[in-house]
């Protein structure tokens, strides 16, 4: 039984598409085989932010034989009929005369023999790289072929020997790269555990969960060594496992001024703009001015540099958050609602001034019913 290996190694996939794509391939992979009667044993699928990697364990060395049978015309059909019947057969092709209860008929038994499974393979993966669907995606300069981001190589072993796959310019073999900025040149692998572990000493995590994991072990001990208390973000999580290939969080600080801010609309704004993970005391609760940045690489300077790169922007930010929750807070609630009049919710609705009027009349309603 062999283990087949395949990698799309292309510019950074964005973080929120990945999961996607590594359940797409999978399924993609599996229709295919099933339709080409390929039997497996196990798949499963990994991806970060430059690669996207399936690998496909127990695959026999063809595909089985297999016999089909053609009904034509009835024996007493018209001489063409039955010369095209004959004509549209494969070299090789048994034809017999079967008698059912409309009469007697030609049959011909066509057997098939089972083609080696790297053949079947190296038709697949063209046809899977075509027709793979991205809610997004691009064309790199002439380039006809569409990816999410320009594809730059392709690697696809069938128990180390290179399944040949040809993408316009792109030609498949057995070599990778490890992370953009903590490796140098290509790596050649033989198999997946091969190419796991020489992924991992050229700084590059391939599974998720290892990247996650990382990510919030080391954020917890700095909040630890801090005095601080993570707040927790599964979500963000996940995007920043989405982010980069070697994660190495580290702890900043904003000015304590920006706490006169809403919690809520400091950590929203740390989150959505930054992917920053938030920071609170754990003997009040309340929040705390400082940060935990991911970064995508390890810092000769333990990471000064990132940090105070991060804290200068992450100011900025701040800065814009407080100004729109002053300015808010400028115009109570309840001079906004004649506002909602020039608002239409829908064409046959009416307008939010309207909609609220109705909803307004539910609780009476309900309780005349009770």
């Amino acid at each position: 039984m062999s283990e087949f290996l395949l990698e799309l190694f292309s510019e950074e996939i964005p973080a929120r598409m990945q999961a996607r794509a590594a359940g797409d391939l999978e399924r993609l992979m599996a229709d295919a085989l099933k339709a080409a009667n390929v039997q497996i044993v196990a798949m499963h699928s990994h991806v970060t932010p430059r690669r996207l990697v399936l690998v496909v364990d127990g695959l026999p060395e063809t595909q089985p034989d297999m016999l089909e049978e053609r009904r034509g015309p009835r024996v007493d059909a018209p001489e063409r009929a039955i010369a095209g019947f004959k004509g549209s057969l494969p070299e090789g092709a048994v034809i017999e005369e079967r008698v059912e209860k409309k009469g007697t008929f030609l049959f011909a038994k066509i057997e098939q023999k089972g083609r080696k499974t790297a053949d079947v393979l190296a038709d697949i993966v063209p046809d899977i790289i075509r027709n793979f669907p991205w809610p997004k995606s691009m064309r790199a300069g002439t380039s006809e072929l569409r990816w999410v981001r320009p594809l730059l190589s392709i690697l696809a072993l069938l128990d180390g020997q290179v399944v040949p796959v040809t993408m316009e310019n792109i030609k498949s073999g057995k070599e990778t790269r490890g992370h953009r900025f903590l490796s140098q040149g290509t790596i050649s692998v033989e198999n997946f555990a091969d190419y796991q572990s020489k992924l991992k000493a050229a700084h590059v995590l391939l599974d998720t969960a290892d990247r996650r994991k990382v990510i919030h072990d080391r954020a917890q001990a700095l909040a630890s060594q801090y005095g601080l208390e993570l707040v927790e973000d599964a979500a963000l999580l996940d995007e920043n496992a989405g982010l980069t290939e070697w994660p190495v969080p580290y702890l900043g600080r904003f000015d304590a001024a920006f706490l006169s801010v809403p919690a809520e609309v400091l950590i929203t704004s740390m989150k959505v703009h930054q992917k920053f993970f938030s920071l609170r005391d754990p003997k009040s609760g309340k929040l705390a001015p400082n940060f935990i940045c991911v970064a995508n690489t390890e810092a000769s300077d333990d990471g000064a540099m990132i940090v105070a790169g991060n804290e200068r922007v992450l100011s900025a930010r701040l800065s814009d958050a407080r100004f729109f929750w002053e300015q808010d807070l400028k115009r109570p609630l309840e001079d906004r609602v004649d506002a909602l009049s020039d608002i239409i919710f829908h064409e046959k609705l009416g307008t939010l001034a309207e909609r609220v009027g109705r909803i307004e009349l539910w609780p009476y309603a309900w309780h005349k019913r009770r």
